[in-house]
């Protein structure tokens, strides 16, 4: 063999080995690019999860109990304005009569729910007005401005809490709606608002009694889910997808 053959087999191979290294050297470049993305990933996870903490009962309590003030507040603001209802406080002043006598002269039960059975309805169906007005404000408060709010209320923000979805997503409408729906009795509202209406004077006062144990079934599961469940969430965050979160 030449020996201009073997320099170019010399050069070929000092190439060869110099293509190789430099192969060696991204490909080693490319694999710690990787591992840098998958630990940025699990920090920011990790940042994300730290973040997003499961809030104590006792901070969604007092966020609860600032948010029914503040409807509470405003339906009467808006009910002041509005005429006197007298039906109402005459039907109030006859349910009061039956409900003292009966504890007076010792009546049954039984008796007591025939006597208070047309009271009640008529002292419910006086107020059918302010209680349509109260759903309203309900729903403008819980759904309409917690959405837009981007799932907080003005009693989740004093306590830095949030609604959020469980799937990452953003929270949309729907999620909201069914989650106010549970927790903020626009389902028991308007049960009895179609009661009220559909059922007449013969059922209504039995209805509404099973409307009352429905209301407080609903409230005991939701209370015992968001006690004893590890990731804190009523039946009303299970059915709409959501999770009540810990702002830092």
């Amino acid at each position: 063999m030449s020996r201009e053959k073997k320099e170019e087999i010399k050069e070929a191979v000092i190439i060869d080995k110099k293509k190789s290294k430099k192969k060696t050297k991204e490909m080693q470049e490319q694999n710690q690019n990787k591992m840098e993305s998958i630990v940025e990933v699990e920090n920011e996870k990790e940042n994300k999860e730290q973040k997003e903490t499961k809030p104590y009962f006792f901070p969604r309590l007092v966020a609860y109990i600032i948010d029914v003030l503040i409807v509470s507040t405003i339906c009467t603001g808006v009910l002041f304005f509005l005429p006197e209802n007298k039906n109402y406080k005459k039907y109030m002043e006859e349910y009061e009569k039956i409900q003292t006598e009966a504890i007076e002269k010792n009546t049954p039960f039984i008796e007591v729910m025939k006597l208070s059975s047309d009271v009640v309805y008529d002292l419910d169906y006086s107020n059918v007005f302010p209680m349509i007005v109260q759903v309203v404000l309900i729903i403008l408060y819980f759904i309409v401005f917690q959405f837009y709010n981007k799932g907080q209320t003005l009693g989740k923000k004093l306590m830095k809490l949030r609604l959020v979805s469980v799937n990452q997503e953003p929270l949309n409408i729907n999620q909201v709606s069914i989650h106010a729906i549970l927790i903020n009795s626009i389902l028991i509202n308007m049960l009895v608002l179609a009661s009220l209406l559909l059922l007449g004077r013969n059922y209504y006062f039995y209805a509404s009694l099973v409307i009352q144990v429905l209301d407080f079934t609903l409230i005991f599961v939701i209370l015992m889910m968001i006690l004893f469940r590890k990731d804190g969430r009523g039946l009303h965050d299970v059915l709409a997808k959501t999770k009540v979160i810990q702002e830092k």
